[in-house]
């Protein structure tokens, strides 16, 4: 077991709060689901929970554990930032298990294919690949599903407040129409 997987294993099993380095960036959080392919992070941002991210263990460069790790729980405690379980029902056996999970849940999504991220909703879940219903920026329906290899998906993101706020808009402007 490498130093970062260790690391990564005692930060899940205490429920540290940590900020995992990707290729997209940092996020901060909890992890609150881990095997040796995915990570699950509840992450927090500017003390508020923000959401969840979904990163390919292989894809994570870094794990920091931060020296204000009691000062950080005291605030987010504070502010009614807990460590979860709400996310218990999802399986990440398998990219096909987890948008297989997300789907019954009738879940947005934000799924980043290294520079790009489209966000919509999961129509078709295949062997190799999903196919998403995906929303433009101006909150439309775009008319062909996008298809995304699992090969090429670097980060998936659901219960964040964009995809959260474009599923509002598009649900009701389906039923004003």
């Amino acid at each position: 077991m490498t130093d970062l997987s260790a690391t990564l294993k005692q930060a899940y099993e205490q429920g540290t709060y940590v900020r995992l380095e990707i290729e997209e960036g940092g996020h901060e959080g909890f992890i609150v689901g881990l095997n040796a392919r995915f990570l699950l992070l509840q992450a927090v941002y500017e003390w508020q929970d923000v959401g969840a991210l979904i990163v390919p263990v292989e894809r994570v460069e870094g794990c920091e554990v931060s020296e204000f790790h009691d000062d950080q729980r005291r605030i987010l405690d504070f502010n009614s930032v807990k460590r979860t379980k709400r996310y218990a029902w999802l399986k990440l056996g398998s990219y096909a298990e987890i948008f297989q999970s997300l789907q019954v849940k009738k879940k947005f999504v934000v799924v980043s294919q290294d520079d790009e991220a489209d966000v919509g909703q999961i129509s078709v879940v295949n062997d190799e690949s999903v196919d998403l219903k995906a929303v433009d920026p101006g909150g439309n329906w775009i008319d062909e599903d996008l298809d995304c290899p699992f090969d090429d998906i670097s980060l998936i993101q659901f219960d964040d407040n964009y995809s959260r706020v474009l599923q509002r808009y598009v649900e009701r402007a389906a039923t004003l129409n």
